[in-house]
């Protein structure tokens, strides 16, 4: 519906850590050789409005780790973001699902601006006849687009990706980084942002 790029990772709302844990190799947890436990850090963060990427493990459906085509034809993901949503609302639907759910961002065709209004969003996107779409849309109301802060866990360090409504932490930031700057210019560009 949207064509993405089959470069660009998918995201992943979960409901725990436990399903982060079953759906990526996990955050890392230090070791005695002094790396840093990287997942204490991140337990105070989330739930909250951060996208961690992290390395996909083989219980990701292959829905999420192939895009588009048979297995031959795919581009393979090796990552995805996870997310764990502060949102009373995701929160509750998480609740009552065994899995997680993939998730995107909502942006108008012809322009850079979010979709924030459900009526809007399934009317340009709803199915009808013929025509695939989504199947159904929880109407929260308007919500405000706030975007996640995104941290980039597949490397050997922590590499802050985007900037978003999540506090951004001394562990997040990248070697060389001023952190009174609060600006990413000259941060690499990613397929997350």
């Amino acid at each position: 519906m949207k064509h993405m790029d089959s470069k660009k990772p998918l995201s992943i709302l979960c409901r725990s850590f436990q399903d982060i844990d079953k759906y990526t190799t996990g955050f890392p947890r230090g070791n005695s050789q002094g790396q840093t436990n990287i997942f204490r850090a991140v337990k105070q963060c989330l739930p909250g409005p951060y996208t961690f990427i992290l390395p996909a493990s083989k219980e990701m459906p292959k829905q999420c780790t192939n895009f588009s085509g048979s297995a031959a034809s795919c581009a393979p993901r090796k990552s995805v973001g996870v997310r764990m949503p502060d949102d009373p609302i995701c929160q509750a639907i998480l609740k009552k699902l065994n899995d997680p759910l993939i998730c995107t961002s909502v942006r108008r065709k012809t322009d850079d601006e979010w979709m924030l209004d459900p009526s809007i969003i399934i009317d340009l996107y709803g199915a009808s006849e013929g025509k695939e779409g989504i199947d159904f849309i929880v109407d929260g109301g308007i919500r405000l687009a706030e975007p996640s802060t995104i941290v980039d866990m597949t490397g050997q360090k922590a590499l802050l990706l985007r900037q978003g409504k999540g506090i951004v932490d001394n562990w997040m930031l990248l070697e060389g980084y001023d952190s009174t700057q609060m600006t990413l210019n000259g941060l690499q560009q990613n397929s997350y942002t």
